[in-house]
């Protein structure tokens, strides 16, 4: 049995869309089953991709569609093919029995799609992301049929779910909501950090924003704007964000310093240990405008912590506001100051609040995320021919 993995990841040379096939991948070749990836090219390969390359999957590198439409900075060290053609190629020539698309983005195409039903190999897709943003119909035949054709097609959210047939204006009878990996253990039970409202403590309430740096989808030029009042600034509470740059880290820097929040709202970086995160912060704080399934919250909510947060995404799902957590209808300033003020009131209440959280998330929530995609995967090959 051989599976093929194709991934739609252009914006950044890996994130959190490829954590899920990537690791139903490695325990695919572990097993002993043929695994063959085809992803964009990079100047410098993913070190993720190169473990696979290692573990025995053969990678395709692809040239990435935008390229016929504005310079790119970085020239291929070899000739890449247009894209139907090593499409065409990658498939003939590895045979695939079943194959996974990943959509980090919901507008991303479906371009294995076309060759994949020409030639009866039974495919699925999994959509890891869906904003606001609408399908312009001059695609929507294309779109229609690469989702009508899949075995499946896997979301991360009920929300997304519904967003999609929104935009694709069908109802789509194969779909299915699952759950993605995390990066705490199930049973994850951080120290709770000192009180910060007992004087002899000296500390300040802390929430962590865990989260690349993107305004677009994180929206911390959100927290900003709203630790920038008068309110806020006199309060014991500071915002540390964590998290790699995805094109923003110098604007929250030189806002940072514009609006004098060096003391309340700090840069952390990059953090490892996402457990060692909740060992020092409250709770988290995430105002998103648009999510799939945000890693960040079920991590949280696992370490238990409450999460401060917006309706995007599965974070209805997974908080109860006022109970587990605390949901803002929007990314806006005015909305989230009234979700972080309503948590604010209810300080002294987080640490309880956070064992109901953690208590709910692993009722609502698989252990193993990736074993039971990996039987969906198995499935799907198995229907070939």
């Amino acid at each position: 049995m051989k599976i093929g993995f194709y991934s739609t990841m252009t914006g950044v040379p890996w994130g959190g869309s490829e954590v899920l096939w990537s690791r139903v991948a490695h325990r695919l070749l572990a097993k002993g089953t043929d695994v063959t990836v085809n992803y964009r090219w990079w100047e410098e390969e993913p070190s993720e991709l190169q473990k696979l390359r290692a573990a025995g999957a053969t990678v395709w590198p692809r040239r990435d569609p935008t390229w016929r439409s504005w310079p790119y900075r970085w020239k291929p060290p070899f000739d890449l093919e247009d894209e139907t053609k090593h499409l065409q190629r990658w498939i003939a020539r590895e045979q695939p029995d079943g194959v996974m698309v990943t959509l980090g983005y919901h507008l991303n195409p479906v371009l294995p799609a076309d060759e994949l039903i020409r030639r009866g190999i039974p495919y699925a897709i999994n959509v890891q992301s869906v904003s606001t943003e609408t399908l312009d119909d001059q695609y929507l035949d294309e779109f229609r049929t690469a989702y009508t054709h899949a075995r499946k097609v896997y979301f991360v959210s009920q929300e997304n779910l519904d967003r999609v047939e929104t935009n694709l204006a069908v109802k789509l009878d194969n779909a299915v909501v699952i759950d993605n990996p995390f990066n705490v253990s199930w049973d994850a039970n951080p120290d709770w950090p000192a009180n910060p409202d007992c004087p002899a403590n000296n500390v300040q309430w802390r929430l962590a924003c865990v989260a690349r740096i993107h305004f677009t989808s994180k929206g911390q030029d959100v927290l900003v704007h709203l630790l920038k009042q008068d309110k806020w600034r006199d309060r014991n509470l500071s915002v540390h964000l964590f998290g790699v740059s995805q094109g923003n880290l110098r604007q929250t820097q030189d806002l940072i310093e514009r609006y004098h929040l060096q003391e309340t709202l700090l840069i952390a970086g990059y953090a490892e240990n996402v457990e060692a995160v909740w060992a020092n912060h409250h709770g988290l704080v995430l105002p998103s405008r648009f999510e799939g399934a945000a890693l960040a919250v079920v991590e949280a909510l696992l370490c238990n912590r409450i999460c401060i947060t917006t309706d995007v995404g599965r974070n209805r799902e997974l908080i109860d506001d006022g109970e587990t957590g605390f949901i803002a209808p929007a990314a806006t300033v005015e909305l989230f100051d009234q979700a972080l003020e309503a948590a604010w009131q209810k300080r002294e209440q987080w640490h309880e609040m956070g064992k109901l959280a953690g208590e709910r998330i692993r009722q609502r929530y698989g252990e193993d995320p990736v074993a039971a995609f990996q039987n969906a995967i198995i499935e799907l090959a198995r229907t070939n021919g």
